[in-house]
């Protein structure tokens, strides 16, 4: 079987909070692999227009998505599982919020799974997508998986960004992740960042809270440390990660691959 790049993206996750709460998973990786605390999401700093930055590589300009609905574009551009796809890799989605279904086309997934759970207390939500994830990617062969964690936003939205139940939910997260670790081989890289930041109770703004994203980095052969260069973009991550797979960037994507040098 063939192991290759896991995605986690922890929903609404600040990188101060990271260095604030109990994440030993991504402590560790923060000491051993590639990072940047200081990468940049797209305005409007709101889930699923951030979200579509990502897998498509342009920012809301191009693609067309202002809001948490779905719009096809005007001039359609391949996604980072279309892309995948079309040169034969098999790529998973599981998720906990339903939106995102749209980042993918039809016939580009091997698997899809979506769980209504994020009102389960004390993180169960996210433990159980993780636990669903671990036993398809431990019984199937697969290139790319991504795994979207979307309690902490849940929780920040209800009791507030860096607040106590905040960084709880992000131990959470930490630990879903682990345990997905923990089940799979030795030779999977892993991506871990967010989608924007927050707060208060609120994201969507210009403010350096809300627009301020993490990105680390594990893996064979990932230089250790902060990553260097020009800023960090949340659109640089498709083409990092097809790279990764030996994939090459789509003329229409505008990042580009981090892990180059």
């Amino acid at each position: 079987m063939k192991h290759g790049v896991i995605l986690f993206l922890v929903d609404g996750m600040r990188p101060d909070a990271i260095t604030s709460s109990n994440t030993p998973t991504m402590a560790r990786i923060l000491a051993t692999g590639a990072y940047t605390l200081h990468a940049k999401t797209v305005m409007p700093s709101v889930t699923l227009p951030c979200h579509t930055s990502l897998f498509f590589s342009v920012p809301p300009e191009r693609h067309g998505i202002v809001t948490n609905t779905w719009t096809p574009m005007a001039r359609p551009i391949p996604g980072l599982f279309d892309v995948l796809h079309q040169h034969g890799l098999r790529s998973a989605s599981f998720y906990n919020w339903e939106p995102l279904r749209d980042l993918s086309s039809p016939g580009s997934l091997a698997f899809s799974l979506m769980a209504s759970n994020l009102h389960e207390p004390e993180g169960r939500g996210d433990l159980e997508l993780a636990d669903c994830a671990i036993r398809w990617l431990t019984a199937h062969p697969w290139d790319f998986a991504f795994i979207y964690l979307g309690q902490t936003d849940e929780v920040a939205h209800r009791a507030g960004w860096m607040s106590d139940r905040y960084f709880e939910s992000l131990h959470y997260a930490d630990r879903a992740m682990s345990q997905v670790m923990e089940a799979l081989p030795d030779d999977v890289t892993y991506f871990i960042t967010s989608d924007h930041g927050g707060h208060d109770r609120n994201h969507g703004t210009e403010l350096e809270s809300d627009m301020t994203i993490p990105l680390l980095i594990q893996g064979a052969k990932v230089r250790p440390g902060e990553l260097s260069g020009v800023t960090a973009s949340i659109t640089d991550i498709a083409p990092t990660i097809a790279a990764r797979l030996g994939v090459p960037k789509p003329p229409d994507w505008d990042g580009r691959n981090l892990l180059t040098g």
